[in-house]
């Protein structure tokens, strides 16, 4: 198996970047009282009545202290950004060059990647998720293998949007004692001889899709708050070429704050530093995370709540005749394939509920946000004042 060599897939203006030297980061200013110096070094206006006339920590140092505590990282292993959406352009622009390299999708799948793809001027390649939305491992690794010299992206998000599954499983050992915990009381117990053979199975199928891919795997956990199973954060000592994704968006309930993170080695992270803007995330929206951050007990609640209205929406869901399939879901959304899924998701805009018709991804089918009780209520009454409609319609 070939060593992972980050620079052959680095595009070389970016690896001969200098970033630019924002005006107090030489300084280490940001972790330090500032209220006696005199600061004239950045052209800012010196008096504010918002208190916001200082430029932001231009490496959200607070903010990355407290993650790495959470997460068991090191600083240099993270980087913060508006929103994971930038972290996704900084990957096509630190790692595929215009109009020559490639990357590749599991579709259905998060839209973005294609966009930002679109963007930067990328070629997509496609291996499309199995019928049970399950990933073609095979596939991935033939096509990877075929293409290797241009393929500098494999994105997989898991759980998966639209689908609420997961895609890969970073640590069963893990992900089985955390289940056998929560329903025996005791966390160690004996591994029975099938179980040993899942877990050398699972480790040698993460080994064949990261070990025969010398690009980027991006492992996109924006939904990791809401499965149980074990984040690949754990695994980044393992695999030199995965970036993790993660945001605050979901769980944390910041998505109009704007502020994702990606968890990779320090060489990576470095590149994510010197290729963004100064100040790419503002001042409001750092204290806004980080204060989100040290309320871990509000955000387990909440977590706890959506995940039981997630129980209760897909129960009524599959409780109606029009509801051919609920699929399960990790994700804080539902996902399910619909008769006439047009109409209702039309007739649901009518009432003022909006959610996701997929169709164009998935035939028949629509995803629904889980929402607060009253909520997810509100859609289950009015799809029992649609399906009522149309029995109406068949019996006139």
């Amino acid at each position: 198996m070939k060593a992972f060599d980050l620079k052959s897939i680095v595009r070389q203006n970016i690896w001969e970047l200098q970033a630019y030297s924002s005006a107090r980061s030489e300084f280490d200013l940001y972790s330090s009282d500032k209220s006696d110096l005199t600061l004239l070094d950045a052209n800012e206006n010196p008096e504010s009545e918002q208190q916001l006339n200082r430029y932001p920590d231009p490496l959200q140092s607070d903010l990355k202290e407290a993650l790495a505590q959470q997460k068991g990282l090191s600083v240099d292993q993270i980087f913060v950004g508006n929103g994971s959406d930038e972290a996704i352009d900084l990957l096509y622009r630190i790692f595929c060059r215009p109009g020559k390299d490639k990357v590749l999708i599991c579709p259905p799948t998060y839209g973005m990647y294609e966009v930002s793809a679109g963007i930067n001027d990328i070629e997509v390649l496609r291996v499309p998720l199995k019928e049970d939305f399950s990933l073609n491992d095979e596939e991935i690794v033939k096509r990877c293998q075929q293409d290797q010299d241009s393929i500098k992206i494999l994105w997989i998000c898991s759980p998966n949007n639209p689908t609420g599954n997961s895609l890969l499983k970073a640590d069963l050992k893990h992900d089985w004692q955390a289940e056998n915990y929560t329903k025996a009381g005791i966390m160690d117990v004996a591994f029975a001889p099938e179980f040993e053979q899942e877990l050398l199975d699972n480790q040698q199928r993460l080994d064949r899709l990261f070990g025969n891919f010398h690009g980027i795997i991006v492992v996109d956990e924006a939904y990791q708050d809401f499965t149980e199973h074990k984040s690949f954060i754990h695994r980044l000592a393992d695999y030199p070429n995965l970036v993790v994704l993660q945001t605050m968006s979901k769980a944390q309930g910041l998505a109009g704050a704007r502020v994702g993170f990606a968890f990779a080695s320090p060489e990576i992270i470095q590149l994510f530093n010197k290729s963004k803007p100064p100040y790419n995330v503002n001042e409001l929206s750092q204290k806004a995370a980080l204060k989100a951050l040290s309320n871990i007990k509000t955000t387990q609640e909440a977590v706890k709540q959506l995940i039981d209205n997630r129980k209760w929406l897909s129960q009524e869901l599959a409780q109606f005749d029009l509801v051919k399939k609920v699929y399960p879901s990790e994700a804080n959304f539902v996902l399910a394939e619909v008769e006439q899924a047009t109409n209702l998701y039309n007739y649901l805009k009518e009432q003022g509920i909006i959610i996701r018709n997929r169709s164009s991804q998935i035939p028949n089918s629509l995803r629904f946000t889980v929402g607060t009780q009253p909520e997810c209520k509100a859609v289950i009454k009015a799809m029992r004042e649609f399906q009522s409609a149309q029995q109406q319609n068949i019996n006139q």
